[in-house]
């Protein structure tokens, strides 16, 4: 009887589950913008976009009989959905999507979203990136102040085969309010050799030609972000949902006790308590796997990822 009443008291309805998690991380962000922490878009609703993120989560994935959301533990999935409105995102618009990594939720831009967060940042007033197929001629040259600038493109869309194999390479142009343009190039070994590092790297074999825009779009927009003088949370946010793909070696992280220290600290610092009693500070630990990887779960996509 006592554990049919703790049951019955534990049991939480999916509406006034999805209120909780909904209206207080908007309440969250609603903070950080009323004390200039962040600037989100006018036309931005948080609340919209939480409910729309919400909504993706609990959807069952036929794969297994589980819905997303019950294979994380709720202070990701509240540090994930934070992560995407500090950054003004939306997965209804296809802006980025959210992935398991063990018990762990965590949020991925895609290039669509990170094409939105750099038209925020001060100064940028475009960015786009393409596709360099074999076969298609294409041209840089330097320009006065010795910067690579893109000269042409002669695209023969018989050369779009959506392989892998076929792709000499990708750009991003990133154009600045006064009209001057920034290109980045890269060789399709130079995307593979990012690719290598990810997690997972199912995605990519899967849609190639969106994940390489996607790719050199992240590395093209680097020094704008870190050198932006917008909110150091979105910022933060917008470095760690890039970083997010991405697994970490021994030798980007450095001192390793250092390390566990900072992340003590400051990961998930942020944490918005869902239960009745006080939050619990959240603690990390670094693992270091020498033998073979973490097994990971890759999100299931039902009509592909937001790229």
């Amino acid at each position: 009887m006592t554990n049919q009443l703790a049951q019955q008291q534990n049991q939480v309805a999916p509406k006034e589950k999805q209120n909780a998690f909904v209206t207080q991380v908007a309440k969250k962000i609603e903070e950080m913008k009323q004390q200039g922490q962040i600037n989100l878009p006018d036309n931005y609703s948080a609340v919209n976009a939480l409910q729309a993120a919400y909504f993706t989560l609990t959807a069952v994935d036929f794969g297994s009989d589980k819905a997303l959301i019950d294979k994380v533990t709720p202070e990701s999935v509240a540090f994930a959905l934070q992560d995407m409105a500090i950054q003004g995102l939306s997965v209804a618009k296809k802006q980025g999507y959210f992935v398991p990594y063990g018990d762990k939720l965590q949020f991925l831009r895609s290039y669509h979203g990170t094409q939105a967060v750099l038209k925020r940042l001060n100064g940028v007033k475009d960015i786009w990136a393409n596709v360099i197929w074999k076969g298609e001629e294409f041209e840089v040259e330097y320009n006065e102040r010795g910067q690579l600038a893109f000269k042409a493109h002669k695209v023969n869309w018989k050369a779009a085969t959506g392989k892998k194999e076929d792709i000499e390479g990708a750009y991003c142009i990133i154009e600045r309010e006064d009209g001057k343009q920034f290109l980045t190039v890269m060789t399709m070994d130079e995307i593979a050799t990012a690719w290598s590092t990810a997690k997972t790297q199912n995605v990519q074999n899967k849609y190639p030609q969106e994940m390489a825009k996607r790719t050199v779009i992240n590395r093209a927009s680097k020094a704008f972000i870190n050198t932006s003088d917008d909110s150091d949370l979105l910022i933060e946010s917008v470095n760690r949902t890039t970083e997010n793909e991405f697994e970490p070696t021994v030798k980007d992280m450095g001192d390793i006790e250092e390390v566990k220290r900072e992340i003590e600290q400051n990961a998930n610092s942020e944490v918005i308590d869902f239960t009745n009693e006080p939050a619990e500070k959240v603690e990390a630990t670094v693992v270091v796997e020498t033998k073979k990887p973490v097994q990971q779960q890759q999100a299931s996509f039902t009509d592909g990822p937001g790229f």
